[in-house]
């Protein structure tokens, strides 16, 4: 689903207050008044759905000045304010509920030599507030390394979790989960809640973070799919629209919660930071996909209408930071290891109205498995002061040499993951390896089920072919004419034949006294014939009865 950027769900208030300096008494010429300039943003406001919501302000003033003192009011009563100087904050929470009903707030503030300065609101709580969701389950916490594995790999830093978000992820899911909300049926954004259905807590993710007291910037991914809260992630991942709060450098906060089918995260946003480029994939990254077959609204292809799925896996640059109003993209180029550029499908916020910060560059086709890609990009960013900067990027990334490896090992070990990209990979960097008395293979110390379990016979082991192109990045179809599997990886075209002693490696026909056999309609590769066929390092370890395939 489309993902949005929600500003300040409350507007900055800028006043300026003239405040005289007190006179003695027993001068009488008149003195100048000096202008004390101060902005703030305080919250609540409005209807809010917890019962103990953050009261406060967030305020700064003119040239510096901080308050002599300072006092904070609720419903008249003065309460303890903390007050943080990083974040020019004052909040106060309530250390009890507070009851259903109206309540005003009042801030004074008392400068040496000036009159004080005085900022009220009101706001109420709902009759069905709740408590904020603090306990976590480990569906969340394992969600919460998920996104870390990928900010790691981008070389970003760590976020956390925020009992406000998770609270508004938790609600959101439960509205879709109860509602059975259906995008695909239906034309109803997954981001969207209807005030006539149960659950309802804001029409709008800025409706709802208001209702459940959350005061930052944020933006929100929805995906509904009967998979993992971790599947789940890894696919919005993929999708560039979603994938583009990951690479926000200012992320430091997020909030997760799956419900049904529907998973639901929260994504919030520190202020400012330096504007600099992010692009995924990362500077060498070893394992990246090698398609998008789409699946996401809006659909990128939208402005590319005469292509068709699967493409390219997409390609995203961003900056992000402190000033920076709209990004569009000015050259981009990907080469393969020939030197040939790829034709690119290219979306930025000149042609997509969803892009603002973020440009995506698709591949036409799919990538192939287990080559290196050189990637340029350059960028301009438009500021808030009418000035516009470039930002470029040249680096390489390598594909994974089977589909699901790269995530595999992402979330597996992302410390390891990362620290391999130091090393860009090289020729025999893969390890396969086939216990013959097991029902898996692993691949670069990844496990996968096998398909098909190992056959002896005659005293020679086989490998089911599926299994066997699998862990190698390779394609297979079966020519039923010659009765003949047909194995395809880069420049090599093979055909094992279950009919006859012999396999061709493009088009050179070689006799063996180890052939393909067909079983139960299943092609089963001998392994003696792997070394033989496929040019590959093989070794057996007769004590292990392990098949180990370098590449």
């Amino acid at each position: 689903m489309r993902n949005l950027k929600t500003p300040r769900w409350i507007s900055y208030v800028k006043l300026v207050a003239i405040l005289f300096l007190l006179v003695p008494s027993f001068i009488w010429t008149a003195k100048p008044a000096y202008a004390l300039t101060y902005e703030y943003l305080n919250y609540p406001q409005g209807k809010v759905g917890i019962v103990r919501p953050v009261i406060g302000l967030n305020v700064t003033f003119s040239d510096g000045m901080t308050p002599e003192s300072y006092h904070f009011y609720v419903n008249g009563e003065e309460v303890a304010v903390n007050y943080d100087p990083a974040s020019a904050k004052y909040d106060y929470v309530p250390k009890s509920d507070l009851p259903p009903g109206n309540y005003q707030a009042r801030m004074e503030f008392q400068f040496k030599g000036y009159s004080p300065i005085k900022v009220e609101w009101s706001f109420s709580v709902s009759n069905t507030a709740v408590s904020l969701a603090s306990t976590l389950s480990k569906e969340q916490e394992d969600g919460l390394q998920a996104i870390n594995d990928y900010r790691m790999k981008l070389g970003l830093s760590k976020v956390k979790f925020s009992d406000g978000l998770n609270t508004v992820a938790q609600k959101h899911a439960q509205y879709l989960s109860q509602n059975k909300i259906d995008p695909i049926k239906t034309s109803v954004s997954l981001h969207d809640e209807n005030s006539a259905l149960p659950g309802f807590i804001g029409k709008s993710l800025k409706e709802r973070a208001q209702y459940i007291g959350y005061t930052g910037a944020s933006s929100e991914d929805v995906a509904y799919n009967p998979v993992s809260l971790i599947e789940a992630i890894d696919s919005l991942f993929d999708a560039p629209y979603h994938r583009s709060p990951f690479l926000a450098p200012n992320l430091n906060e997020i909030g997760v919660f799956r419900a049904g089918d529907y998973h639901v995260i929260e994504f919030g946003f520190a202020d400012g930071g330096t504007p600099e480029i992010v692009v995924s994939p990362s500077s060498n990254d070893g394992y990246v996909p090698t398609t998008f077959d789409g699946h996401e609204t809006p659909d990128p292809l939208r402005i590319h209408s005469s292509l068709n799925y699967p493409v390219g896996y997409p390609v995203m640059a961003a900056v992000n930071g402190q000033g920076v109003k709209k990004v569009t993209l000015v050259d981009a180029e990907i080469r393969d290891e020939s030197g040939t550029a790829l034709t690119l499908l290219k979306n930025d916020s000149s042609n997509d109205n969803h892009l603002t910060n973020e440009v995506i560059v698709m591949p036409d086709k799919p990538l192939a498995f287990d080559r290196t890609y050189k990637a340029k990009i350059k960028l301009s960013a438009v500021m808030e002061d009418g000035t516009s900067k470039l930002f470029s990027k040249e680096w390489t990334f390598h594909t994974e040499p089977s589909s699901g490896l790269g995530v595999a090992k992402l979330h597996a070990d992302a410390a390891a993951y990362t620290a391999q990209m130091a090393q860009p990979l090289q020729l025999g960097a893969h390890v396969v390896t086939f216990g013959l008395n097991g029902d898996t293979y692993t691949l670069d110390q990844v496990p996968f089920p096998m398909k098909q379990k190992p056959y002896i016979q005659d005293g020679s082991s086989y490998l089911y072919i599926r299994d066997l192109a699998a862990a190698l990045g390779a394609t297979v179809e079966w020519n039923d004419q010659l009765k003949a599997a047909v194995y395809k990886k880069g420049d090599k075209n093979l055909l094992f034949y279950t009919n006859r002693s012999a396999f061709s490696v493009n088009g050179v026909e070689t006799i063996t006294q180890t052939p393909a056999l067909l079983i139960n309609e299943t092609t089963m590769i001998p392994v003696r014939l792997l070394s033989e066929a496929l040019g590959a390092n093989v070794a057996y370890d007769e004590s292990t009865r392990t098949v180990t395939i370098k590449y």
